[in-house]
């Protein structure tokens, strides 16, 4: 199991640094940069206005539990495992074991990042802020190893009891957090260790091999992946990547505004596929609202332009696919329309979206009283919109 996982583990790594390189490129690092920089900037000075409140507290341990959230258990399964592997159950649990070690890595250092924001805080809550972040940082890093632990017996049938789920485990994080910040992280420290320490002097009871439900195992490891690729699908174009088709009546309206006629066939079916794949209109969405959200952070003018500029080319970029989502589709080779629909209609749907995801992004600065921010972000966003739509699509589908 030993090889195994070695060989999968350098499968799995080659082929993230090859995406990795994609979407880190020298124009995203540079935006990333200034990002962070005036990121960074913002909350030096919002920490110079804070009073040990009695809000600070429990928000400050809501967004650290909040990150214990991030990063799964990292299999590396395979479809075939379940059919291939089943002779060795036994020995898969050590494979599983190498697994939750290496899924623990990233998220430490998200946790560590996030304690050491968190510095600041404890500096005007009157605690230490040298034991403090570092007890703080041990507490997170130590409860998601408990986090990770309670999904590995999770993939044993009947293994884990009722009152420990994930949900149960974040609560319990939650409150002693809460009350360390009352007093000193070591408390949390305290309490996630003996947490931790419980499951490991109690997990030989729960990984029975005639347990172990390798659907489940290889389902959550598909879904996990696919999150994955649809994150880096924003960048670059991803093969094999699908979504689901989902009705939505209460957008049927939008549909109905296009005519079903003769003249508006693509524009019927670009907007109904838009509106019925969960891949485009979910993504639309969740980007809208996350870059409005940035936006409303931002009072740095020339930044906040730049950064509207990217989302717009994000969601652009990932709405490129869909020009060839009917490719396959042997009637939408017969229908009886001029060639030059098809394009037109792409182009129109690319350009009505961006227009209103530009506005959307405006609507972050408005909702602070920066209108000047907010008229640029929406001037930025418009002008990019148009040149993505009438320049840069037609020479994506001529190379499509």
């Amino acid at each position: 199991m030993g090889t195994l996982w070695r060989t999968r583990l350098r499968q799995h790594q080659k082929q993230q640094f090859k995406y990795l390189q994609l979407v880190f490129n020298d124009h995203f690092v540079l935006v990333l940069v200034i990002l962070v920089g005036a990121l960074l900037y913002g909350y030096s000075q919002l920490v110079k206005t804070l009073v040990p409140a009695w809000w600070l507290r429990p928000l400050l341990a809501l967004i650290l539990t909040a990150l214990l959230s991030f990063g799964q258990l990292a299999t590396l399964v395979a479809p075939a495992d379940g059919t291939f592997l089943l002779p060795q159950t036994s020995a898969f649990a050590k494979f599983l074991f190498k697994a939750r070690r290496y899924s623990l890595l990233l998220p430490s250092v998200v946790l560590a990042l996030g304690a050491l924001a968190s510095v600041p805080l404890l500096a005007v809550l009157k605690i230490d802020p040298l034991s403090g972040g570092l007890t703080l940082a041990a507490a997170l890093i130590i409860f998601k190893d408990s986090d990770l632990w309670v999904a590995l017996i999770r993939s044993y049938q009947g293994a884990c009891p009722i009152w420990l789920r994930r949900v149960s485990l974040l609560a319990v994080a939650f409150v002693s957090v809460t009350g360390s910040l009352y007093w000193h992280p070591a408390l949390a420290m305290v309490v996630a260790l003996a947490l931790d320490l419980t499951l490991r002097w109690r997990i030989g009871e729960h990984f029975a091999p005639e347990r172990l439900d390798w659907l489940t195992l290889i389902a959550n490891e598909g879904k996990r992946m696919d999150r994955l690729y649809r994150f880096y699908n924003l960048f670059t174009d991803v093969p094999g990547l699908s979504g689901g088709v989902r009705r939505r009546r209460w957008l049927d309206g939008i549909a109905k505004l296009i005519r079903p006629n003769h003249r508006h066939t693509w524009a019927y079916l670009y907007w109904r596929g838009f509106l019925r794949q969960t891949t485009y209109l979910g993504l639309y969405v969740r980007l809208a609202i996350v870059g409005a959200a940035v936006l409303m952070l931002l009072k740095i003018w020339w930044l906040a332009g730049l950064v509207g500029i990217l989302f717009v080319y994000l969601v652009g970029f990932q709405l490129l696919p869909l020009a060839g989502a009917y490719d396959e589709n042997v009637f939408a080779q017969l229908y009886p329309v001029p060639a030059t629909q098809r394009p037109r209609a792409f182009q129109h749907l690319t350009g009505v979206l961006l227009g209103i995801l530009a506005v959307l992004l405006a609507v972050g600065p408005a909702l602070m009283g920066r209108w000047l921010i907010a008229g640029l972000v929406l001037a930025c966003g418009a002008v990019f919109a148009g040149g993505f739509t009438y320049w840069y699509v037609p020479w994506r589908l001529q190379r499509h």
